[in-house]
């Protein structure tokens, strides 16, 4: 179990309703989204309760967690600990160095702009979230700093490699790689039709996936839009590679073969 408390600065009296409850959203759906990425659920693995209401010249929420109960009948793991810190952690990389945090997607950081965007609006001049003797700022700079790592400024064509964890069905198919080292996470989209069952065979493994990729101003890698996928390890057949990088598609040889595409090029 884990308590954090969300304060949200202003004079009472003056902060909106409909801005209390923006705020809380987009406050729990952050924390979501880092429960997702470690613990591996798709919907999270907590539950976030309101555990006290306080107001003292701010409105400050206590959130108490509990871990869901699984289907079957163990014990839940609790990885709330671990969710919090990391929560905490990315929060303060992007107020005070404005860089993308580990397991932070791109739906991540479109929360964090929802929420630093409240900043200044009916009532509300700020942010703070506090959990065991530490705190961090939600300010108008979280929201600056948002607004410049979210456009995508170049698209490319390549690869991302990373652990592949829950896939997520509603609206746009998709999933999220986070790398094995620094942990950013990778929105990919796909083709359900086409590749849902090779994704499936991926779910909790290394893989490495190609595509087209969308990156923002700091040169990171916010979404693919997937073309193939496969384990990292497993052998590749000449057919299966000519898939993966391109080498057998004719708008990339110019409809030659690859072994002569191949000749050509290396004189």
């Amino acid at each position: 179990m884990a308590d954090l408390d969300f304060t949200i600065h202003g004079k009472p009296g003056e902060i909106a309703a409909a801005t209390f409850r923006e705020a809380i959203g987009n406050a729990v759906g952050l924390l979501r989204e880092f429960d997702s990425a470690i613990s591996g659920k798709s919907l999270g693995s907590l539950r976030w309760y309101v555990s006290r209401l306080h107001s003292n010249g701010s409105l400050t929420v206590g959130f108490s967690s509990k871990a869901k109960k699984p289907s079957r009948a163990k014990q839940p793991h609790d990885y709330s600990p671990a969710i919090t810190d990391t929560f905490m952690s990315g929060l303060d990389v992007l107020e005070t160095k404005g860089i993308l945090p580990p397991y932070l997607s791109e739906q991540g950081l479109q929360k964090a702009e929802l929420l630093s965007g409240l900043i200044g609006r009916n009532g509300a001049s700020g942010f703070r979230f506090s959990y065991a003797h530490q705190s961090v700022d939600v300010t108008s700079k979280t929201n600056e700093n948002v607004r410049h790592l979210l456009p995508i400024t170049r698209v490319a064509i390549g690869s991302v490699e990373g652990k592949l964890e829950a896939i997520n069905l509603h609206h746009k198919p998709r999933f999220i790689v986070y790398h094995s080292i620094t942990k950013k996470a990778v929105t990919c989209e796909f083709n359900e039709a086409e590749l849902l069952d090779d994704i499936k065979r991926c779910l909790g493994k290394r893989v490495v996936v190609s595509g087209e990729l969308k990156k923002n101003v700091n040169g990171d890698t916010l979404r693919v839009k997937m073309d193939a996928i496969r384990v990292i390890g497993e052998a590749i057949t000449k057919d299966r590679f000519a898939d993966i990088s391109g080498l057998g598609e004719p708008s990339f040889t110019g409809f030659e073969t690859t072994e002569d595409y191949l000749r050509n090029i290396r004189g």
